[in-house]
C-alpha cells in the first residue's frame, strides 16, 4: 500500500457490528482486532498473536480480556498477555507477548482507527456527520466489496458527469449530460462541490414523494481525505433529502471494501427502508461494473494516460489534495 496514507482516521466498522464478540478488520493490507471490554468500550489490536500470527478474530472474550482460539493466550486491553496456559503456574511472561494497539473511537456510526503514529491522532479530524440520529432523519446501513483500488471508488462518488450513463433507471436521458461550469471547494482533507443535476426519475418511493416534474435538483459530492465519500442529494421538493455517507477501506491494492451509511429526511418509516436499502445497493452495482474495468491500482499512477476534462475538476482536486496529504502519491499534482 501506499506509504503515508496510515496518517488517518478510518471507519473499519459500523458501531453495531461490534457485539460480545472479537470482529478482525484488514486495513492496509493489515489485520486489526475490535472488540469491547466488560464495560463496553471499544478497543483495537494488532491481530496477529504474538505466539504463532493467529487471528484472535475467532477466540472469545473473559472479561476485558480476549482468548486466542490457537492456545488459549489471554491478552488485555493494553495488549499485554496475562496468561500462557502451556506454561507451569509462576512462569513469567515474556516481555514481548503483547500485541501493538493502536487509537479507536466511536463516531458518527463508526469505529475509527488510526494506524499510524499515536501521536498525530488527536490533531487529525474525524469527518462529521451531522444528520446521523437527529429527529426527521431515518438511516440505513449496509457493506459491498470491491475488486478495485480505493481510490477508483473514492473517484466513482466524486463522479459528476457518468450519471446517464451508468445509473440510467434514475438518470437515463443521455442527451442532456452536459455539466455546468464546477465550483471546487478544496480545504486541509476534504473537496467538494455543490451542482445542479437533471431530476432523477419518479420511480419506486420517489413518486409517490415528489409529486410533480421539477426543472432540476441538486448534489453535493464531498471526499474526507483519503477514502470518505459523503454524497447529498437534494430532490428539490419540500427539502427532501437522501445522504450517503461511505468509508471505502483499503484493504489491499486491489480490494476495497465499503461500509455505508444513508439517511433520509422523507418517509423516516421501518417500511421505506428496504427501498433505501435496494436503491443504494442497485446503484453500488451499476457502478461496480466499469469501475472493475479500470486499470488496477491507485488512480494517480495511471492520469498522465488518461484525458481529464473540466467536468473531471473535483476528480483532479481529490487527487492533488491526497499527493499533499500523502506525498507518496505525487503523480496527482500533475495536470
Amino acid at each position: 500500500m501506499t506509504k503515508g496514507l496510515e496518517n488517518f482516521w478510518y471507519a473499519v466498522e459500523h458501531t453495531h457490528g461490534l457485539g460480545n464478540q472479537p470482529v478482525s478488520v484488514t486495513l492496509l493490507g493489515r489485520r486489526y482486532l475490535l472488540f469491547r471490554d466488560d464495560v463496553g468500550q471499544a478497543h483495537a489490536l494488532a491481530d496477529y498473536c504474538a505466539h504463532r500470527g493467529a487471528s484472535l478474530a475467532k477466540g472469545w472474550l473473559e472479561g476485558s480480556c480476549v482468548r486466542c482460539p490457537y492456545h488459549g493466550w489471554s491478552y488485555d486491553v493494553s495488549g499485554h498477555c496475562v496468561r500462557i496456559p502451556a506454561d507451569p503456574p509462576g512462569t513469567p511472561i515474556p516481555a514481548r507477548a503483547r500485541m501493538a494497539t493502536f487509537p479507536l473511537r466511536e463516531q458518527s456510526g463508526f469505529l475509527w482507527i488510526f494506524p499510524g503514529d499515536a501521536g498525530m491522532a488527536a490533531s487529525v479530524p474525524i469527518p462529521p456527520f451531522p444528520e446521523l440520529d437527529q429527529p426527521g432523519w431515518r438511516a440505513v446501513s449496509g457493506e459491498y466489496r470491491w475488486n478495485a483500488h480505493f481510490s477508483r471508488v473514492v473517484e466513482s462518488g466524486l463522479d459528476t458527469s457518468h450519471a446517464p450513463f451508468v445509473h440510467k433507471p434514475f438518470f437515463g436521458n443521455r442527451e442532456e449530460a452536459s455539466v455546468e461550469s464546477l465550483a471546487i471547494q478544496s480545504e486541509p482533507g476534504l473537496v467538494s462541490t455543490h451542482h445542479k443535476v437533471k431530476p432523477p426519475a419518479r420511480v419506486g418511493l420517489l413518486k409517490y414523494i415528489v409529486k410533480r416534474e421539477r426543472s432540476h435538483s441538486s448534489a453535493t459530492l464531498t471526499s474526507y481525505l483519503p477514502n470518505i465519500n459523503r454524497i447529498a442529494l437534494d430532490f428539490n421538493w419540500k427539502g427532501f433529502q437522501y445522504i450517503y455517507f461511505a468509508s471505502n477501506i483499503p484493504v489491499d491494492d486491489n480490494t476495497t471494501l465499503t461500509k455505508w451509511i444513508g439517511v433520509r429526511n422523507f418517509l423516516p418509516y421501518r417500511w421505506a427502508d428496504g427501498n433505501s436499502i435496494r436503491n443504494t445497493v442497485d446503484t453500488y452495482e451499476e457502478d461496480r461494473a466499469v469501475v472493475e474495468t479500470q486499470p488496477p491500482g491507485p488512480s494517480w499512477t495511471t492520469q498522465g494516460d488518461e484525458l481529464l476534462l473540466a467536468s473531471d475538476q473535483l476528480i483532479l482536486a481529490y487527487r492533488r489534495a491526497l499527493a499533499r496529504a500523502c506525498p507518496a502519491a505525487s503523480a496527482a499534482t500533475a495536470a
